[in-house]
């Protein structure tokens, strides 16, 4: 059990707590007294209960444990995941935190924290530094360095002014007038548009496709695989955004039959491996295509899509504050919209982590049509249902009580 040594101190007194845990020697040292005592009744309160009091003299700080979950993390996450965890923790928690002892932090402090961050962050920002903090507290939790996660339970803010939706729904006809008008920039840009609409690929995923994930044997699009520009300006390949995102997406017949024209003048379309779209690069003050080039789809966005969307397109009805992530979701709403289409063919196509992903961002647009359910109903009332009351054939489940 635990044992109490007043020890000498330059200014005074101090008391050790002084115990053993699986036969290791270990240590605390408080101020007064009574905090003495207060720690060896918890401390054999731990020890009765066969819990580990490794956490009580655990000296590592907030910065060594989110350095010892981040190099863990290497294995399994994404480099993506990691720089940007590594980014939230070195604007927004490295210099309130980093220092302290991983044991020192409290709910009151992250309550502060958070309302400290919200005063100057958007609410999205916020709640995304507080699943890095969250993520390192329940690291040190798994290896017997903290007791308690200081961020259970704990109110995150809220954004109670906003009730509007800014996604974008397009019309087939606005598609296609958006297609014809990219097209008049380069003629594959409108190909590209119409795959985003009528496929839902991420645009990562868009820009990823080589040769080989067109089957048009099956008409279908195989998504392996995902592409970015790094901040080095290198490109980086990698697996989708979750399991799930690997997937084949069935093709419209007729933007099957426009992939197998493009295929028929595609310059390496005997190489199975080649990018399945160009890239570009500068010549004098204009670009030309570059097959040897990786294309990059951030730059048709900026140069190409938001330019043509906020200049207008005549009475298309599109809207300037139009997204490219909003050719994602048009692609739900037309499969939502189109009959034998169900919510589980939408969350398998468009590659979601699960079907909740799916409930939560598109459940609006599946509306289950009960007309003809109620017309039964009504008939059913008009005809043998208008015996009931007569015929007494329905039982109260509570018993039957005077004037109910």
């Amino acid at each position: 059990m635990a044992s109490i040594k007043k020890v000498a101190r330059a200014q005074g007194h101090a008391y050790e707590v002084h115990w053993r845990d699986h036969g290791q020697k270990r240590q605390l040292t408080c101020k007064t007294e009574g905090a003495a005592l207060r720690e060896k009744v918890r401390i054999e309160d731990m020890l009765a209960a066969g819990r580990s009091t490794a956490q009580l003299v655990e000296r590592r700080t907030v910065r060594e444990v989110f350095e010892a979950c981040m190099t863990a993390g290497e294995g399994h996450l994404k480099p993506r995941t990691i720089e940007g965890q590594r980014s939230l923790y070195r604007n927004h928690i490295a210099e309130e935190f980093g220092r302290r002892r991983i044991t020192s932090l409290t709910a009151t402090d992250v309550e502060k924290w958070i309302a400290s961050l919200t005063r100057k962050l958007g609410y999205g920002s916020v709640r995304n530094a507080y699943v890095v903090l969250n993520k390192l507290c329940k690291y040190a939790i798994r290896h017997d360095w903290l007791a308690n996660n200081p961020c259970t339970n704990v109110a995150l803010p809220q954004n109670h002014d906003t009730v509007g939706d800014d996604r974008q729904f397009l019309t087939p006809a606005q598609v296609e007038a958006l297609a014809a008008e990219m097209s008049k920039r380069r003629e594959h840009y409108g190909l590209i548009v119409r795959m985003a609409a009528y496929t839902g690929l991420r645009s990562g995923e868009l820009a990823a496709l080589r040769i080989r994930d067109v089957n048009l044997f099956r008409n279908t699009i195989e998504v392996r695989r995902t592409m970015r520009r790094a901040k080095g300006g290198e490109w980086v390949y990698s697996s989708p955004k979750s399991k799930r995102s690997v997937r084949e997406v069935p093709l419209l017949p007729r933007l099957a039959q426009e992939l197998r024209a493009y295929l028929a003048e595609h310059p390496n379309r005997s190489d199975v491996d080649a990018a399945l779209w160009p890239g570009s690069r500068k010549r004098f003050q204009s670009s030309v295509v570059d097959w040897n080039t990786p294309f990059d789809i951030n730059n048709l966005v900026k140069s190409h899509f938001r330019k043509i969307v906020r200049a207008g397109l005549g009475s298309a009805g599109i809207s300037s504050a139009l997204r490219w992530h909003d050719l994602r979701h048009t692609y739900a709403s037309i499969m939502a919209a189109a009959p034998g289409i169900t919510i589980y063919d939408v969350c398998n196509w468009m590659g979601h982590a699960d079907i909740s992903t799916t409930q939560k961002t598109y459940i609006h647009l599946f509306r289950t049509d009960y007309t003809d359910k109620m017309s039964a109903v009504g008939a059913f009332l008009d005809g043998a249902g208008a015996a009931l009351a007569r015929e007494a054939s329905v039982t109260p489940i509570f018993g039957a009580s005077a004037g109910s």
